[in-house]
């Protein structure tokens, strides 16, 4: 493939993957933790703190100050903040970034894949693959740092392996001494130690690199001996070294190796996991056979064996750990870090499949084999996902997420001065301006419930009130509370109170 031919297809893909990004980005309101990012960001952005803005009173927020969470992804959020200096907090501002780092991603995934497959037609496909995916849309659209920390990861990972394998040519002595000696390629290895840094500041999962790596030396240390007949080669030196550092960091730095090694349960069973990865494809079977073909034809077809254990082992040891060891609740966003690995193992997997099919019926002429190919590709992608009723560009009241924006517009629609309101007090940004007091519920970190004495006694204390639940927030509720509202209470009917949430009111 000509060159001017990969950059026209390229710029192609990548213009394809913006529009799908950037589509009708503030269709859909905020939901989850998004609240959290659009709170804290805005509150930087106004005083220059970390901490969350109460937009029901114009001011930082005094309720359940919790500044772990509030500074969390502070290299993500800052840069929401800088686009709050100058236009307004909506959520297709505050969304921007997220496509910013989307866009970035498809780049990122371009040159991982042609790094590690040297196929510019595998570079293409998995691009591709990246735009169209449903978990790259979903998290490019999202107000969180996983769009950012997608890419960043996808090139740590990619320059540990190039550090490690990539043989040092220079004329750099002391670079020459190290490649020699410990087998590590300084020009990649800085990069690569700089990308780990920073991918780690955005999310804590970075740390999953660590095991893909002492993976990957413990099997090449295995093949090296199976070859050789000896176990002193440079993974085993590797291997131990990484050993002692990681013995050292729990001797002299044990608040950061417990803040890690808490994170970590033996055997659990998250197999929730398992169909996160695999929704991206038509179907899951079809994906898996494609990531095996994919593996085989890098390693025997293209002669890269390295190269495809290192984007195997980068898959399947974070999704292991996901599955049986991760001590965190199921989120498809915390396993799309490493689905860029299978994204370029299935595009290998078409590209294989391709070959063999032109191989095997002497397929020759240039349209007839990219027909075959056309064909293929849109076997693979889940392009059903498009024509949903809910999905990332639109949402009905029978999808999952309650559209926040309409429910607490009918609130401030109808709102008296009289009112209290019980809800999760995160979703201000939704009452800015109303100065309602709030009876905040719990969530996972203050775990406060709300009960039927907390009830009644709001309802003692003022003469007008709403109850704002969507269904997760039933897990902060009392026992009976839901049965109390039912019988004691007025559950709101109305076009703009439909889906996933209850909204009740009292003395109205």
């Amino acid at each position: 493939m000509r060159s001017s031919t990969t950059y026209k297809l390229l710029i192609s893909i990548l213009l394809l993957g913006a529009v799908l990004r950037f589509s009708g980005l503030g269709n859909n309101s905020f939901v989850s933790d998004e609240f959290l990012d659009m709170n804290s960001a805005y509150g930087y952005a106004q005083t220059g703190k970390w901490q969350a803005w109460d937009f029901n009173f114009g001011k930082l927020s005094e309720v359940n100050i919790n500044a772990p969470r509030d500074e969390r992804a502070t290299v993500y959020k800052w840069q929401v903040a800088q686009l709050f200096k100058f236009l307004p907090p909506t959520e297709t501002v505050a969304r921007s970034v997220s496509v910013l780092w989307g866009s970035i991603s498809l780049v990122v995934i371009f040159w991982a894949a042609l790094t590690l497959t040297k196929r510019r037609e595998i570079a293409l496909l998995a691009t591709l693959l990246f735009a169209v995916s449903i978990s790259g849309i979903i998290f490019d659209r999202t107000l969180r740092m996983y769009a950012m920390f997608f890419p960043l990861y996808l090139a740590a990972t990619t320059f540990t392996f190039l550090a490690l394998e990539r043989i040092y040519t220079g004329r750099i002595s002391l670079l020459k001494v190290l490649w020699e000696r410990l087998g590590i390629n300084v020009l990649f290895g800085i990069p690569a130690i700089l990308l780990f840094i920073f991918s780690l500041l955005t999310h804590q999962l970075a740390g999953t690199l660590i095991f893909s790596v002492a993976a990957y030396l413990l099997v090449r240390a295995f093949q090296e001996y199976r070859q050789n007949a000896k176990w002193q080669n440079k993974y085993i030196v590797l291997l131990t070294l990484g050993i002692i550092g990681t013995i050292g960091v729990a001797v002299f730095f044990p608040k950061f190796f417990r803040a890690f090694a808490g994170g970590l349960i033996f055997f659990d069973d998250h197999y929730g996991y398992l169909s996160y990865v695999l929704r991206d494809y038509y179907h899951p079977l079809l994906a898996i056979l494609l990531m095996m073909l994919g593996g085989w034809w890098i390693a025997k077809r293209e002669g890269m064996p390295k190269e495809s254990l290192w984007l195997s082992l980068s898959l399947l040891v974070p999704l292991a750990m996901a599955v049986w060891l991760w001590r965190r609740n199921i989120g498809a966003q915390y396993i799309f870090f490493v689905q860029s690995f299978a994204l370029i193992l299935v595009a290998s997997g078409i590209f294989g499949v391709w070959k063999l099919v032109c191989e095997k019926w002497n397929i020759t002429d240039i349209k007839k084999s990219l027909v075959v190919l056309g064909l293929l590709i849109l076997l693979v992608p889940n392009f059903g996902y498009f024509s949903e009723e809910n999905n990332t560009y639109h949402e009905t009241s029978s999808g999952s997420n309650p559209n926040y924006r309409r429910v607490f517009g009918y609130f401030k629609k109808y709102h008296q001065d009289t009112d209290v309101m019980v809800t999760r007090n995160v979703r201000n940004y939704y009452f800015s301006g109303v100065s309602v007091p709030v009876y905040d519920l719990g969530d996972e970190i203050s775990r406060t419930r709300l009960s039927q004495e907390d009830l009644e006694k709001l309802m003692r204390e003022y003469e007008t009130g709403w109850v704002i639940l969507s269904d997760n927030d039933y897990d902060y509720v009392g026992k009976g509370v839901k049965e109390f509202m039912h019988k004691n209470l007025t559950r709101e009917s109305n076009d703009q109170v439909r889906g996933a949430i209850d909204v009740f009111t009292w003395g109205r």
